[in-house]
């Protein structure tokens, strides 16, 4: 049996504080890694404009939220 850990990825619109939940996805500090996502998860971040100027992609255990305007959700259990 494998055990997974869910993931929160949230598209976000400026900044969203040191004291927010989460990471930058594309931070060292991030639990998971962009190669780590699946093919379902990187056409959301696609069709969602994650590469859009000042958008960012944060990374939360799964039921956090970051602080910030939030664009857009998705769960990933890795």
């Amino acid at each position: 049996m494998t055990d997974y850990t869910t993931y929160t990825l949230w598209i976000v619109e400026g900044d969203i504080g040191q004291d927010s939940a989460g990471k930058d996805l594309f931070s060292p500090d991030s639990p998971i890694d962009y190669s780590d996502l699946n093919p379902a998860a990187l056409l959301w971040l696609t069709e969602h404009g994650y590469e859009d100027p000042g958008r960012r992609v944060v990374v939360t255990p799964a039921g956090e939220v970051p602080k910030g305007t939030v664009v857009a959700s998705y769960d990933v259990a890795l």
